[in-house]
C-alpha cells in the first residue's frame, strides 16, 4: 500500500500554486536570523496529542510544512492541538489555506493551521487562550488542499497581531529544526503532553448534540444531529456544538425517563454542563428554537 496518495508531490505542488494568499515569498535567511535573535523561540511541540507519530514534509513549501499521521493510514479528522500556550489571533476561510487558525504565542511569535475540517471557530475562538493540549480543530481537506492534511507554519512579527506567509520561518519542535527544501521526516513523536488533557466534550462534532456518562465529561457517550424520538443514555454531562441541523433550530430539549426535561442552548457556555444529577437516562431529545 502507498504511503501517500497517488501523484501526492504533483499535486503539493499544485497545491501550493493554488493559494490565494497575500504576502512575499519566504523571509531570506539573514532576515530569519534577525527574527530569532529578536526574541526566545517559544518551545513549540508537534501540535498533536502525546505519544502519537506523525510525518512531516517540506514539499514545494519550505520552510513550511505538511503534516499526517505515521505512514498516513488516515490522518482525516485527527485532533489538531495548539503548539504552545497563546491567544488565538485570527480564525478565518481562505480559498487557499481554507479554515484557518492562527495563534499567537507571544513576544511576536505565532502559528498557523491550514485546511481544517471544520468552521475556524468550531472549537475555539478568537481572543480565546489555549494551552499546548488545547484541541484548536481537527485535520481536514479545505480550500486548495485535495488531500487531508495539516499544513503548519511558525511565524516571526515584531509587532501586530496577524501574520501572513511573509513571516514564515524555520519550524521547530521540542527544540529540533524541520526545515530545508524538498526533505521529509518520518514517524516524529508528538511531545506535547504538557498540561490537562482536553475534556472529551471537544470530541463533539459541530452540529451534534453529546452525551457523557461522567459528570467530568468522559465515559459513555451518546451523539446525534437529529431528534432521537428513543434514546438509552445514562447521562451526567452534556454539550452540543456550534451548528445547527436546521435553519432556526438552535437549541435542545432533553427528556429523561425519570420524568423531567432540561433545555441546552447553542451559546459557547451554554451549550454544556451538568444535566441533572444521579445519571438520569434520556428517553428522547429534539431540536428546537427557543426552549
Amino acid at each position: 500500500m502507498l504511503r501517500y496518495p497517488s501523484r501526492l508531490r504533483a499535486v503539493v505542488l499544485m497545491c501550493v500554486a493554488g493559494l490565494v494568499l497575500a504576502g512575499a515569498a519566504p523571509a531570506s535567511a539573514a532576515e530569519q536570523g534577525n527574527a530569532a535573535a529578536a526574541a526566545a523561540k517559544p518551545a513549540f511541540q508537534l501540535p498533536f496529542p502525546c505519544g502519537t507519530k506523525w510525518d512531516l514534509n517540506t514539499w514545494g513549501h519550505n520552510p513550511a510544512l505538511d503534516l499526517v499521521v505515521e505512514d498516513n493510514t488516515g490522518s482525516d479528522a485527527l485532533p489538531v492541538l495548539a503548539s504552545a500556550a497563546g491567544t488565538v489571533s485570527a480564525t478565518y476561510w481562505n480559498n487557499g489555506s481554507g479554515n484557518t487558525i492562527q495563534i499567537n504565542h507571544g513576544n511576536g511569535w505565532f502559528t498557523a493551521y491550514y485546511h481544517l475540517k471544520d468552521d475556524p471557530a468550531a472549537y475555539v475562538r478568537k481572543g480565546d487562550p489555549v494551552q499546548p493540549s488545547t484541541r484548536i480543530g481537527r485535520i481536514g481537506t479545505t480550500g486548495a488542499s485535495t488531500w487531508s492534511h495539516l499544513h503548519y507554519e511558525q511565524r516571526y512579527l515584531a509587532s501586530g497581531d496577524f501574520t501572513d506567509e511573509s513571516h514564515r520561518v524555520p519550524v521547530h519542535f521540542d527544540g529540533v529544526e524541520y526545515s530545508g527544501q524538498a526533505k521529509e521526516w518520518r514517524g516524529v513523536t508528538s511531545r506535547n503532553c504538557a498540561g490537562t488533557p482536553a475534556p472529551a466534550w471537544q470530541d463533539c462534532p459541530p452540529g451534534n448534540v453529546c452525551f457523557y456518562s461522567g459528570a467530568d465529561g468522559t465515559g459513555t457517550v451518546c451523539r446525534s444531529a437529529g431528534d432521537e424520538p428513543r434514546s438509552t443514555c445514562g447521562l451526567r454531562k452534556s454539550f452540543f456544538n456550534n451548528g445547527t441541523t436546521q435553519p432556526g433550530y438552535d437549541h435542545v430539549q432533553v427528556y429523561f425517563k425519570e420524568g423531567g426535561s432540561a433545555c441546552l442552548h447553542r451559546g459557547w457556555d451554554e451549550g454544556r454542563g451538568n444535566l441533572p444529577a444521579g445519571g438520569r437516562t434520556i428517553d428522547r431529545f429534539q431540536w428546537r428554537g427557543e426552549c
